[in-house]
């Protein structure tokens, strides 16, 4: 496919691709990150199901502030500083929701008739399926037998080919798609925190609360109350 100048085009790597022929003179800033890092942002869901589906997608209209801020990305995430580099990261996440609620265009739809992809075909629609099931039933009591029957994988297979591609255990991101959610309604919500835990698919109170605070270093309570003064700023 040809990429126009001004265009921010975003997929998931998984299928070989790389750069066959430029032309013209100007700068290309390419950003690696990984899926797990994506979904881990809990950005809107259809365009999550885009980049699980494999579709290569772009900006509908070129932005002029992308050429100034894919550069500073591109020199900040060097510093030797994790501060910088959690900010770059905050800013990416960002970008890519301003790209979820303006819509996109789709340059190339899935990699479901390529022979090359990782796995040949089959290993990526498991782990597509993997991925669905998981967004579609993480407020359940769903287990990791759970995510490998939904495919016809026994447990062992499927952890291995999941981890393999996506980068984190079943659990692990099964555990952060749940934090995710209840992120989401502890910022926009009134419910208490134990109906926030077992409606986001925690078992209990206290497995919320353990999960909460080794991911964000932070309890749900101290997280609500800073996101509604952010809200009155």
């Amino acid at each position: 496919m040809t990429v126009h100048p001004g265009y921010m085009i975003c997929f998931w790597g998984a299928a070989p691709h790389g750069v066959v022929d430029v032309r013209g003179d100007g700068d290309m800033v390419n950003l690696y990150i990984s899926f797990a890092q994506i979904l881990q942002w809990g950005l809107p869901t259809r365009i999550t199901d885009a980049l699980i589906s494999g579709d290569v997608i772009c900006n509908k209209v070129p932005c002029p502030i992308d050429a100034v801020r894919f550069g500073h990305w591109a020199s900040e995430f060097k510093r030797d500083d994790i501060n910088w580099r959690k900010l770059v990261l905050s800013e990416i996440s960002s970008r890519f929701t301003r790209l979820a609620l303006d819509g996109w265009n789709t340059l190339h739809h899935d990699y479901r008739q390529s022979s090359t992809v990782v796995g040949r075909g089959k290993s990526m629609l498991h782990v597509e399926e993997m991925l669905r099931f998981i967004s579609e039933n993480h407020t359940s009591d769903i287990s990791v037998t759970d995510v490998a029957e939904c495919v016809g994988l026994s447990p062992s297979h499927a952890m291995t080919l999941f981890r393999r591609i996506v980068g984190l255990p079943i659990k692990e991101h099964l555990t952060r798609v749940r934090l995710s959610h209840a992120r989401m309604l502890l910022a926009e919500s009134e419910m208490k925190i134990l109906s926030i835990a077992m409606d986001a698919g925690f078992r209990s109170l206290s497995s919320f609360y353990e999960a909460f605070q080794n991911h964000f270093s932070t309890s749900p309570a101290a997280f609500r109350k800073q996101a509604r003064n952010i809200g009155k700023i």
